[in-house]
């Protein structure tokens, strides 16, 4: 097996999060359009909303090909929430408040690790890259956070045009870090989309697994604070 020459990171619920998290900006945002919803209707709505996209995903329907690119899939996942919520047609507002929103460095917070786990793996040299499943917004967004300058290259499915765990933004991401896939980790908090989609790509990969919910053949981390020693020859195949 090569020696790791990059480590490539997932943004979402790995790198950072939402503050105060997504399913209670959605709530509070559609109080202020007449819907009142509970905690858990909203979160079974987002959380069916994005089964949803992954299921349309695995038909060869990529997201952001849809009519409008970015915006139009944002409108129709927004409309759909608000629908499964009993909220009817989406007013004009609500989306273009959530945009706003979840724009805002100011509700997303990093782990608090992060910063100490980047500078390790900077003085480690190895080529360090999101692969995030994100909008065109991301690397503003970390540049705000102060931690862009940190990554070699950030790399974005709306951009790239293909999400995880398809492994085309996978040989992009190889691609462009100029390494070949068995020398190159992956690191995320979704076993579908970060731990399962990299391999089969043919990368190396580690969940985040901060709940301790999956099963111990999965190799996982419990934090990114673990990351620079099992980088430090702790990684089986």
């Amino acid at each position: 097996m090569p020696e790791i020459s990059a480590v490539f990171l997932d943004a979402g619920d790995t790198l950072l999060a939402a503050d105060p998290p997504i399913d209670h900006v959605y709530r509070a945002a559609f109080a202020r359009h007449g819907v009142e919803a509970t905690a858990d209707d909203v979160h079974g709505a987002v959380h069916a909303t994005w089964q949803e996209v992954d299921a349309a995903r695995a038909r060869g329907e990529e997201r952001w090909k849809g009519p409008g690119g970015e915006a139009g899939f944002w409108r129709r996942f927004v409309a759909a929430v608000f629908a499964r919520v009993g909220g009817g047609e989406m007013p004009e507002p609500l989306l273009a408040h959530l945009i706003a929103h979840f724009r805002e460095e100011l509700h997303w917070a990093l782990y608090p690790e992060v910063p100490e786990v980047l500078a390790a793996l900077r003085a480690r040299r190895v080529k360090l890259v999101v692969v995030s499943n994100w909008d065109s917004s991301l690397p503003s967004l970390l540049s705000r956070l102060g931690v862009l300058d940190s990554f070699d290259d950030v790399i974005v499915s709306a951009v790239v045009g293909v999400s995880k765990p398809d492994r085309g933004i996978f040989d992009e991401a190889v691609r462009r870090a100029g390494v070949a896939p068995g020398a190159a980790l992956h690191v995320g908090d979704s076993l579908t989309d970060d731990y399962h989609g990299a391999r089969a790509a043919g990368l190396r990969a580690l969940l985040v697994d901060r709940g301790g919910r999956h099963p111990p053949e999965v190799e996982s981390i419990a934090s990114l604070a673990e990351l620079p020693a099992r980088f430090d020859g702790h990684l089986t195949a």
